[in-house]
């Protein structure tokens, strides 16, 4: 996967979105389900549609994202805890991210995988949202983490550009150089 600007912009972006779009989300699935499954279903939606952006960023086929996706949903309305769904997605999110971004390093993959996923996972029980506001705001930390894993653990070369120095400048380096 190239690591581009456009990926992280379009993570936080994502993530901004995620965030502000919870509480209408997660309300209006609580018409519909109770509200632990509500709250579930909505942060299943979160990754689901996050790992289709991967996978478009990535060239992949969607199907490589459907088996570790399908069990979480059904598993939504079986589980007990927040804490332990919230593992869960978290598993299954960074099976889903390595498997897009690092197909061939293993090593690499399951040391970035185990950084970022047991930094958010403590970050999130540390401060636990015990309201919708808290998980909107926990949703956009969240993405803003994911964001750093393409800073950190880029694949493909690194985001610089070129700077083009002033011809003058240059000049002067070369005849400082010379007089040296």
């Amino acid at each position: 996967m190239k690591t581009t600007s456009q990926t992280i912009r379009s993570t936080i972006i994502y993530g901004l979105v995620g965030g502000l779009s919870f509480i209408p989300l997660s309300a209006g699935l609580g018409y519909v389900v109770f509200w632990p499954e509500a709250l579930y279903l909505t942060l299943w939606m979160y990754v689901a549609v996050y790992s289709i952006l991967l996978t478009r960023w990535s060239g992949r086929r969607l199907s490589s994202i459907i088996f570790p996706l399908v069990p979480v949903l059904v598993i939504i309305f079986w589980a007990d805890s927040i804490s332990l769904f919230w593992v869960l997605i978290l598993g299954t999110f960074s099976w889903i991210r390595s498997g897009i971004c690092f197909p061939e390093h293993a090593g690499r993959k399951i040391i970035a995988e185990l950084i970022l996923s047991l930094g958010t996972a403590s970050l999130v029980i540390t401060l636990m949202p015990a309201s919708a506001f808290g998980w909107s705001l926990t949703i956009w930390m969240f993405f803003l983490i994911q964001a750093l894993y393409f800073v950190v653990f880029e694949t493909e070369g690194p985001l610089k550009t070129s700077i083009q120095l002033d011809p003058f400048e240059t000049a002067r380096e070369q005849a400082e150089r010379i007089l040296s």
